[in-house]
């Protein structure tokens, strides 16, 4: 059962829709740099939860404010422009939401989703990355959300019977040389964790915690 009602769907819709076309048209993030600050943040986790404040007062804009914010504190977005940069400020006072915009479609279709399978954001994007959502704009944006919906359930079955290691490894678009060259393990040994053959959550301690560092996760987001 999910968190908040559905009453309060659309609100929530409407918020990461505005979010992140403020975070990227705005504010000028990529998209995916944009995301991790989200979901980094405790924001992912009241929606989540269905906090009453964030899903019925805060808008668009004003979380996408509060994500940057959050993000200025976290040693891993050190890239991050300070809120007291006049610039900054100035970009999120003229905002104006597009609701036309792929990035719009793609919070409000991430949304639904979630709020369907009664799935974390965290946990739907290892499993769909939001780049795959975003990909289907131009075929979807005037589809109805049963046929959406029908095609991330072929995406997230797909996805399921990949590994986490797998599926963390092609969202940074690394092959699996490169992965293992970085994180000092063996080719093979990485192959077969990926295929499942091997499991990871009896690997050496040094390989989960080089390849949690090598793939920007915690060990616990590698296990099976």
């Amino acid at each position: 059962m999910s968190a908040y009602n559905n009453n309060y769907l659309g609100n929530v819709q409407s918020n990461l829709g505005s979010m992140l076309d403020c975070g990227v048209n705005t504010l000028e993030f990529g998209m995916r740099d944009f995301y991790n600050m989200f979901l980094s943040s405790d924001m992912s986790d009241k929606i989540n939860k269905g906090d009453c404040y964030t899903i019925c007062t805060l808008g668009g804009v004003e979380l996408a404010e509060y994500v940057v914010c959050h993000a200025m504190n976290n040693s891993n977005f050190i890239h991050v422009r300070k809120a007291s940069d006049p610039a900054y400020n100035q970009q999120l006072s003229d905002a104006i939401i597009n609701v036309k915009s792929a990035e719009y479609w793609t919070g409000t279709v991430i949304a639904s989703y979630a709020w369907e399978k009664n799935i974390s954001y965290d946990e739907l994007d290892r499993l769909i990355p939001i780049e795959d959502i975003y990909a289907l704009y131009n075929d979807f944006k005037d589809a109805d959300e049963l046929m959406i919906n029908i095609r991330l359930d072929e995406m997230l079955k797909s996805a399921s019977s990949k590994s986490k290691i797998k599926t963390r490894r092609e969202l940074m678009g690394l092959s699996q040389t490169e992965i293992a060259t970085r994180a000092d393990i063996p080719v093979r040994t990485l192959q077969q964790y990926e295929q499942k053959r091997k499991n990871i959550n009896n690997a050496k301690a040094i390989y989960l915690v080089n390849l949690s560092s090598v793939l920007h996760c915690e060990v616990r987001d590698l296990m099976e």
